[in-house]
């Protein structure tokens, strides 16, 4: 196989795709439900739990999306006047015999050029959307997934999709009672939801505590999944690898975002703090 055909392979087209509907999950999360034509295919390659989303630019009806070079198997990218914004989104829910894939944006201040995206949202709308792909939680015999309401989508995808058997503890920081969501979970996996009830996003310390003081059983191959504020997610990696003596294996930590810093800031100087 030439190196053009290994590059088509290891990477996904970005589709245009049309919103299908929008749904109020919570005051603080909505869901966009995508489909058309461009759909079709989406997991025949490629797996993984996350993608790339690309955001209109202001005025355009569509996003202008990068296009794959059959002949070298590299992207073209569209000149940086038209090109679209560009996050990291984790896949909800993808459902090949209706053709829908869900994405569940957290409702973040007027700033975030996604979460604005989508809360403007109507069915018709187009939103690019390449992947699937990256890193997940690895199987193990004992699971600690960790974050806040913008892991919460991933969080959820990875709890549906254990085994019954799964063991384990989830701990998942929401603003208010009001934005918990029902999510099935195995019997043997715990899950504990923590408010912040009028403390800042980021300025909590109720996950590292919570971490900190956690029971976790030292004699079984635990996985550890991490997510969302990145000075929190620091602190909680630091936690598992220095004080548990947890290896980089076990231990997967990534920050969705950063306090004081704006959506488009901390991904385009850090693009997340990620393992």
């Amino acid at each position: 196989m030439g190196t053009a055909d290994r590059l088509r392979r290891n990477r996904p087209p970005a589709r245009d795709l049309e919103v299908l509907r929008t749904t109020e999950l919570s005051p603080s999360m909505r869901r966009v439900t995508l489909g058309g034509e461009e759909l079709e295919g989406f997991l025949d390659q490629h797996t993984g739990p996350n993608v790339k989303v690309f955001v209109p630019r202001q005025g355009q009806q569509r996003p202008v999306l990068p296009q794959l070079d059959p002949e070298t198997g590299r992207y073209t990218w569209p000149e940086p006047e038209v090109r679209p914004t560009m996050r990291t989104y984790t896949v909800r829910r993808y459902d090949e015999s209706r053709g829908e894939l869900d994405i569940d944006f957290v409702m973040h201040g007027e700033h975030g050029v996604a979460s604005n995206w989508a809360r403007h949202a109507r069915p018709g709308d187009r939103l690019g959307v390449m992947g699937p792909g990256g890193r997940t939680c690895r199987a193990a015999d004992w699971y600690l997934l960790v974050g806040d309401e913008t892991a919460l989508p991933a969080i959820s995808s990875l709890v549906e999709e254990m085994p019954p058997t799964a063991r384990g503890h989830v701990l998942v920081e929401v603003d208010t009672a009001a934005d918990r969501q029902h999510v099935q979970c195995p019997p043997d996996l715990r899950w504990t939801w923590m408010h912040r009830d009028g403390t800042s996003a980021g300025l909590s310390r109720q996950l590292i505590n919570a971490v900190q003081e956690l029971d976790v059983p030292a004699d079984v191959d635990v996985s550890a999944w991490v997510a969302g504020e990145s000075g929190v997610v620091r602190g909680i990696r630091r936690h598992l690898r220095d004080e548990r003596g947890m290896d980089a294996r076990s231990v997967l930590a990534i920050g969705y975002w950063k306090y004081g810093m704006a959506e488009t800031e901390y991904h385009d100087k850090h693009n997340h703090d990620r393992d």
